[in-house]
């Protein structure tokens, strides 16, 4: 029970410095000191709940080396250094890298409105559809996506903001579905954590059950509301734990990760969209807040 708890006061501690960290930022000036400030604090709780063998990356370009082609700048890059090549600024450390070694990408913002998430979600559409050129011919995986195997596991990519506009889970499912509509299920984003209202992912119709990566294209939205500060953070860091498990570079050698925080249980209120039922309850512990415990 104490490693329990320690685990549990961790999500909550670090629930109270992103908050003290908008906050706080707020009386900055300048918009750019209050957007770094912001991304900064996002960034140093991150690093926390990722596997070890990724770096965090601020404000990285995404370019294939090859080719010169352009996948933004994106605001925090979860990469494999030892991937090359990269390009490193002296200035303040910003890095040029190969999608290649891109794991995950997360824009972040302080308040997001309709238009603000939908020029985020493109962001991380465009960098989920960057090519990872293979450097080796052994091919090691075949992924699935919405049209037929892969043989790389694409770029996975998400939205963090610290609030929204509108408070309402349906509000905000919308903006998402709307901009999602008509496209394949690679451009959309795989989470979107908005810190003061809960963690939005997708569902399987059938089960209820969360896909932590849609490929189908017949997933549909779900929501944790948040019930606790810290709910929306324990509910991005097992999602971003879960896709950790599957990080590979075209060509290394492929090792399934171990996940230290199980997915898909509940951490906060979970509002399921019209017509799926939620999952069998198999939780019986009186906290209903197993993801943080990592127990079944």
């Amino acid at each position: 029970m104490i490693r329990e708890f320690d685990i549990l006061d961790r999500f909550v501690r670090d629930a109270v410095f992103l908050g003290d960290a908008f906050r706080e930022s707020s009386t900055l000036r300048h918009p750019t000191d209050q957007g770094n400030e912001r991304e900064h604090a996002f960034r140093t709780v991150v690093s926390k709940y990722i596997q070890r063998h990724a770096k965090v990356y601020k404000r990285a370009g995404v370019e294939d080396s090859s080719t010169g082609e352009w996948f933004r700048q994106q605001d925090v890059v979860l990469a494999d250094p030892r991937i090359t090549p990269h390009r490193i600024l002296n200035d303040d450390g910003r890095v040029y890298i190969d999608p290649s070694a891109v794991h995950t990408a997360i824009e972040v913002k302080s308040v997001v409105g309709r238009q603000v998430l939908e020029d985020a979600m493109q962001a991380i559409a465009d960098v989920q559809t960057a090519p990872r050129r293979r450097q080796a011919d052994i091919h090691h995986v075949r992924f699935p996506v919405s049209t037929g195997l892969m043989d790389y596991i694409p770029v996975s990519g998400g939205v963090f903001a610290y609030s929204s506009t509108s408070r309402r889970v349906k509000t905000v499912s919308k903006w998402i579905e709307s901009w999602c509509q008509g496209r394949p299920p690679e451009e959309w984003p795989k989470f979107v954590t908005i810190a003061d209202l809960g963690h939005f992912e997708w569902c399987d119709p059938d089960t209820g059950f969360c896909v932590p990566w849609p490929s189908k294209g017949t997933e549909l939205l779900m929501c944790f509301q948040a019930q606790r500060p810290h709910h929306p953070l324990v509910a991005l860091s097992a999602h971003l734990n879960y896709l950790s498990r599957f990080w590979w570079v075209p060509g290394t050698e492929f090792r399934l990760g171990d996940s230290t925080i199980v997915h898909g249980l509940r951490v906060g209120k979970a509002i399921y969209p019209s017509g799926v039922t939620a999952p069998p309850d198999t939780c019986h512990h009186p906290c209903l807040e197993c993801q943080r415990f990592a127990t079944d």
